[in-house]
This record gives C-alpha cells, structure tokens and sequence, in this order.
C-alpha cells in the first residue's frame, strides 16, 4: 500500500513539471528596433514625444488651424485641407483644388505645408533622411543641441530643404526648429527660417505642440516674433484609417501644378 502511494505522488509529481515543448511554444514579447537609418541623436528626440514605434501605429491624424480642418492618413500621407472657401486634397497622386476657379498655383506647396511643421519631431524620421549632429547652439538665452535633416535626391517635391532640429540636451525635447524652403525657387538655399514650438501635449500617446510661433532669424540672433502664434485645435489621433472618400478628387476640382517657379 506504501508503495503504491509513494508511486502515486511521484506521477502527479511528474504530470506538474514544466515540459520543453511548452517552454519553447511560449512566445516573448517583441522587442522594437528603431529604424537603422535613424541616428541616436534623432531616437532620443522621438523618445522624448512618445517614440517612433508609438508614431508608427498611428494611422489618422486631424487638427483645426483657425478655419481649416485637416485630415491626413499618416500611413500613406493622403491629405484634405478643408476650409469656408477651398477644399485642397491629396489623393496619393494628384495634388487637387475644389473649386477649380480659386488659383491653384500656389497648392502644391501648400496642402503638407503645416502638417509637415505640426508632425514634426517624427516626419523626418522618414525614409530616405539623413542626420547630422550639430554643434551645441543659443537661441533666445538658452543652449540646446541639434540635429539636421537632409534628404535624398527625389524624396518629396523638394528634397533640398533642410531642417534643424533644436532640442533641450537633458529632456531631449524639441523647443526650436529652423528651415530652408526651395520649393519654389528650385534652387537650395542656406538661408534658414525659425519657429518656436509650445504647447506640447499628449495626444494617443505621441506628444505633439499646440503651438507654433515664427521668429525672424538673422545673423545669428533671434528676433521678434513674426505675427502672431499658429494654433492647433481639436487634434486627435487614432489607430483607425481615415475614410478613403475624403481624398478623391470631385469632378469640379483643379489639379494643382508641380512647381508653380517663382519666389
């Protein structure tokens, strides 16, 4: 009777133990890697706003800028832009304006324009980027380090822009951005503009700014500010795709040019 017992105990004791097919079918969680072509510089600015991986889920952006409503697809960057006047959309191909009797040269430039500063520090963790840390610079009595920005050749429809990313060494917060514009001109330029950013708030947990504010910007120094602050409302985010319809073109639409020239 003993010994049954005792063989008893041993066979439950058996049937307890943890065997090596269930070691190897449990499964450990996946470890995210930063895209390899971003620096360390730029990984700890996108940690500081949430990260890239948090960005990178996202699928729909909206935003009200005074009377104009944008909605974008982050995953594809379709884009509308509605307002009491205009609705300038984005459709993966064309560049559109409705209605076709509102000039339209200046659209192309336009429809990206401040979604691109608004999303910033994460669209340029694009493909197709390149960073360079930057010497520690003073903006407005304070120190911050850098990181710039410079594209491929045929990135964008003007991959000889630049950005400056300014951003606080502890926090690694961005605080100031500087940039060229040449999309108009189609020539590069060194000549840099500058907005402060505030406001930054957590949004789905991205920390994006309420608010933007142009500075003049010469010879070093940091002037007065260029009119008044560019507000963000009503911004959400979210894991859902924005409906494919907003983005076609209507039949009463302009097609925006590529390049409008000029200055």
């Amino acid at each position: 009777m003993k010994k049954l017992t005792l063989l008893a105990i041993l066979a439950i004791g058996i049937a307890c133990q943890p065997t090596n097919q269930q070691e190897t079918t449990e499964e450990s969680a996946p470890v995210y890697e930063a895209p390899a072509h971003h620096s360390e510089s730029l990984t700890k600015v996108l940690d500081a706003h949430g990260g890239y991986e948090q960005w990178s889920s996202l699928k729909s952006l909206s935003y009200l800028k005074g009377e104009e409503t944008t909605v974008t697809n982050l995953q594809n960057r379709k884009i509308r832009l509605e307002s009491p006047s205009q609705t300038i959309g984005f459709d993966g191909n064309e560049v559109w304006v409705s209605p076709d009797s509102l000039d339209v040269s200046r659209a192309r430039f336009y429809h990206n324009l401040f979604f691109y500063f608004y999303a910033m520090p994460f669209v340029v963790g694009d493909p197709g980027a390149f960073y360079e840390d930057l010497e520690p610079k003073e903006l407005a009595g304070k120190t911050y380090n850098g990181v710039k920005v410079s594209y491929n050749a045929g990135v964008g429809d003007a991959p000889d822009d630049n950005y400056i990313i300014w951003y606080d060494p502890e926090t690694g917060k961005m605080e100031w951005l500087m940039y060229t514009v040449t999309y108009r001109s189609g020539e590069p330029s060194d000549r840099y503009s500058l907005i402060k950013y505030d406001g930054w708030t957590e949004f789905s947990g991205v920390v994006l700014p309420t608010s933007l504010q142009w500075f003049t910007y010469e010879n070093e120094n940091v002037g007065e500010p260029r009119g008044e602050a560019t507000l963000f409302q009503n911004v959400a985010l979210s894991t859902e795709a924005p409906d494919e319809n907003l983005f076609a073109m209507p039949e009463n639409a302009a097609i925006a040019p590529l390049n409008s020239g000029g200055n």
